[in-house]
């Protein structure tokens, strides 16, 4: 792993509030929602209230609210070929399809590249509310997916409560010395699709906006939790000291990679 990604600021503050960091943000990764990890495996199967009917009330999601500290604050300097296939994952789940060849165009100056989530808001439940829906009901063992998982002594599950979502990154370019060179906005407005805004000057621009339609989750904390004797038993996981995005490798095409424990990286397809 490259050093300018481990010591990577923006990874450092979101490890240090506790964040763990998806490889491809997307929509559709919410509080509520579990992950059950079978070896190296991690799946996402749904929201705890499909298989959980519990004497107490859901949870509410309470409203977003802005996160400081980390919107505003750039990534460290990354060599151009990994940050151009991040910005891609990064693009993609904001909705805009763009190849890399189309990329490396529009950044032909650069040889390295900055990243900065805009807009970053925080979207959550208490753990006493998730505790209070977790204190007694019942289990729904009759789904074919609960009995692999829950009470699988070779299996662990987590539940999601906290995500932080963006609509927006912003990509500075750099030179050989470390100066900020232009990109072109105009080929990469072409390129991204109707569903990305791109806004940066027409020459000359040092910095480029993408701006999606829907904010993405990019980064989400975690209890693994243990269903023994009818009752759920929570725990902390603390998070990996990672990078922002998992580094594209030889089996990138086993989907996008999540970080849940220090220096170990899952999959979640």
């Amino acid at each position: 792993m490259p050093v300018a990604l481990c010591k990577d600021p923006v990874t450092r503050e979101l490890n240090k509030r506790g964040y763990n960091l998806v490889k491809l943000p997307r929509v559709g990764i919410e509080p509520m929602d579990v992950l059950g990890r079978d070896g190296t495996s991690v799946e996402k199967l749904g929201s705890i209230s499909e298989v959980w009917t519990s004497s107490g009330p859901l949870p509410s999601v309470g409203a977003p609210t802005a996160v400081a500290g980390i919107g505003g604050e750039r990534t460290s300097d990354l060599d151009v070929g990994i940050g151009l296939k991040l910005l891609a994952d990064a693009l993609a789940g904001l909705g805009g399809g763009i190849s890399l060849p189309s990329l490396s165009v529009a950044f032909k100056q650069a040889r390295t590249v900055q990243f900065r989530f805009d807009n970053v808001e925080s979207t959550s439940v208490t753990p006493f509310a998730l505790g209070k829906y977790l204190a007694s009901g019942t289990l729904d063992t009759s789904n074919v997916f609960v009995a692999p998982y829950f009470g699988n002594d070779e299996t662990q599950e987590y539940i999601i409560f906290d995500v932080l979502k963006s609509d927006a990154i912003s990509v500075t370019a750099k030179s050989e010395r470390g100066t900020e060179v232009s990109a072109d906005a105009n080929a990469l407005a072409g390129a991204v699709g109707a569903n990305v805004t791109v806004k940066g000057s027409v020459t000359g621009s040092t910095e480029i906006t993408f701006k999606g339609h829907a904010k993405v989750t990019f980064a989400f904390k975690v209890f693994e939790v243990v269903f023994e004797d009818g009752t759920w038993k929570p725990s902390g996981v603390a998070p990996g000291d990672g990078v922002e995005f998992a580094l594209p490798g030889e089996d990138d095409e086993a989907g996008p990679a999540i970080l849940l424990k220090p220096g170990q990286l899952v999959r979640l397809k």
